[in-house]
């Protein structure tokens, strides 16, 4: 393999940093009236479930209710564009405790994140 062939090559890894690394971009830098799209988000989020698989069977269970999480996203998304119609549809409707409900799964969905995070980091501590 070439150079150039090889710095093409995007690991996991690197397309998940890459991609939450242009969330964190886009918010540092947004103009007040402008909200992150919840298709972006979706994106991003759906390439961390490879991290669940790679951490074994004990695990199992979070990647698939993460996945599951993020597909309700993922469909939410055609219809309600940023997190924060997610928030205020569940609000008007008064679902974001219920079950199921997008802002709780959108919750859930964090909370996975941050299992991730703190995974990698204790790895990288040690």
């Amino acid at each position: 393999m070439t150079t150039t062939t090889m710095t093409q090559l995007q690991t996991p890894l690197s397309s998940i940093a890459k991609a939450f690394e242009g969330l964190s971009e886009f918010l540092r830098c947004r103009r007040k009236d402008q909200e992150l799209r919840l298709d972006t988000f979706c994106d991003a989020c759906s390439l961390v479930s490879v991290l669940f698989s790679c951490l074994g069977l004990a695990f199992k269970f979070a990647e698939l209710e993460y996945v599951a999480k993020v597909r309700d996203l993922v469909e939410a998304s055609q219809g309600l564009k940023t997190l924060q119609n997610i928030l205020d549809h569940d609000t008007a409707n008064d679902t974001v405790k219920t079950p199921g409900s997008h802002s709780r799964n959108l919750r859930r969905v964090r909370q996975g994140l941050d299992l991730i995070r703190a995974l990698f980091e204790e790895f990288l501590s040690n």
